[in-house]
């Protein structure tokens, strides 16, 4: 999840942009001093060239000329590949190649955590849409996946036409193991923020069935890509995400007798939030996180500890091949995935006797100053409005004994955080809506939290509630 546009493109016969497409580009592409392309076709120097003066040629045309544009190659030093990265405002993915090829060129050349942590738009056509998903299958050459860049997790395929058979074919087989999205030339995904707007025709694949991508199938995949908004602010969501009580993990640890020997994976960490206690039982200490960024900053914190263990994945569809696990748990994680899968993926992974435990936080700041609620209230009113809404608050906890486990057992224990003003608005700034909120809405909606504190003494009280879900698979 990245905070800047992100572009996927089919193709362009005709080498030129549609009206709809240089809107979104005009749009957002205000600041031009740099773009970069990175090649598909790592050792064709001259095609390279021609490429990307002409890629860059599209631009111009429509009056978006950047200052300098450069390409990306087997010729390019590795440092002074990671500064025109760095320094870029739009970094393009060329076409034209195979896609390892362009995979292999970024790793091999040091730019894929640059690209990452980079502050540029960052589009990709025809091999270099397909590289920019989480899974790549490029049918061209196999239809075994490989893992790509992982900005998004739409995995598409290119160049699609109805009349052409064979990419048809090799669509459908793709379609059996995965959701796949088929776009014509001329069509694109544009995603920023959690939200996603699409041009032209794309069509959604799915167990053998083409279809045109609905409204619907648009709200999902911005849910999906939803689940990674806080992959944007590593830093900030590790300073205040709130932690758990060590009353909460006395008994967690007891309960579910985790120790030296015993197996743990935690769904989604985070940065930390629920880790450290349980990795200072000695347990073999497994994760799973979605997010690049959060998963970086885990191995920063616990990389060094002989048995931390963590892998950058989906939950959903990762497979943990025979690995078996005495608990696993979540912190305020598991509401994320459907319900089915939550449940029924965690019984089979956890060994018979093993404990499911689901942890959460519930907060609340009327008690301590009514006034300085009424007023945040009012704000919220006036200003809450995201796009993008929230729709996991009503996993079922409870639930599991529907997919075969035991009698679900809860806990509450107490806290207390205390916040400043600017504080207040850094932790409202972790919350996933809150990110999503439009501009100038959010910043505006953001200085009221501000002030309103400041006018309350610069001080806010929250009463926490942390919430422990205990069961077993039998």
């Amino acid at each position: 999840m990245r905070k800047e546009l992100l572009g996927v493109f089919s193709g362009f016969p005709d080498h030129h942009f549609s009206e709809e497409i240089t809107k979104r580009l005009r749009d957002e592409l205000t600041v031009r001093k740099s773009i970069v392309f990175i090649t598909a076709r790592p050792l064709d120097y001259e095609q390279n060239d021609r490429d990307s003066n002409g890629m860059h040629e599209m631009f111009a045309e429509q009056g978006l000329a950047f200052e300098k544009h450069c390409v990306i190659d087997k010729r390019t030093d590795p440092a002074e590949a990671k500064r025109l990265v760095e320094n870029a405002d739009c970094i393009f993915l060329m076409g034209g190649g195979a896609c390892q090829e362009q995979l292999e060129l970024i790793r091999e050349k040091g730019c894929y955590e640059t690209l990452l942590d980079c502050h540029a738009a960052i589009f990709g056509v025809s091999a270099g849409s397909m590289n920019m998903a989480r899974e790549t299958v490029d049918f061209i050459d196999s239809l075994e996946p490989f893992p790509g860049l992982g900005f998004t997790n739409i995995t598409v395929t290119c160049h699609h036409d109805p009349n052409d058979t064979w990419r048809c074919g090799q669509t459908l087989k793709m379609s059996e193991t995965r959701t796949v999205y088929a776009m014509e030339d001329m069509s694109a995904f544009f995603i920023k923020g959690g939200k996603t707007d699409t041009v032209g025709n794309i069509y959604r694949v799915k167990d053998r069935e083409f279809r045109l991508l609905s409204d619907e199938d648009i709200k999902e995949l911005e849910q999906d890509e939803f689940r990674r908004v806080v992959d944007m602010i590593p830093e900030q969501f590790d300073r205040f995400r709130p932690r758990y009580s060590k009353e909460l993990f006395d008994l967690l640890i007891d309960r579910a007798g985790i120790g030296p020997g015993k197996r743990v994976l935690e769904i989604g960490p985070g940065t930390g939030q629920a880790t450290e206690p349980v990795l200072a039982s000695g347990c073999e200490y497994h994760a799973i996180e979605l997010g690049e960024h959060l998963y970086r900053k885990m191995k920063e914190k616990y990389g060094r500890l002989p048995n931390f263990n963590i892998v950058n994945d989906d939950f959903i569809t990762h497979d943990f091949c025979d690995m078996k696990f005495d608990m696993i748990y979540s912190a305020a994680t598991i509401q994320w995935i459907p319900e089915e899968i939550a449940f029924s993926k965690t019984f089979e992974l956890l060994k018979p006797g093993g404990t499911l435990a689901m942890m959460m936080t519930s907060s609340e700041y009327r008690s301590d100053n009514e006034p300085l609620y009424e007023r945040i209230q009012k704000l919220y009113d006036k200003y809450y409005k995201p796009d993008i809404p929230y729709t996991h608050g009503k996993f079922r906890y409870t639930a599991a004994p529907e997919y075969g486990y035991s009698d679900v057992k809860k806990y509450e224990f107490k806290g207390r955080r205390v916040f400043t003003a600017d504080e207040y608005v850094e932790f409202s700034g972790t919350h996933c809506d809150h990110i999503v909120l439009p501009e100038p809405v959010r910043t505006e909606f953001f200085e009221g939290l501000k002030n309103a504190v400041l006018e309350a003494g610069n001080r806010i009280v929250f009463n926490d509630t942390y919430v422990l879900y205990i069961t077993r698979k039998y």
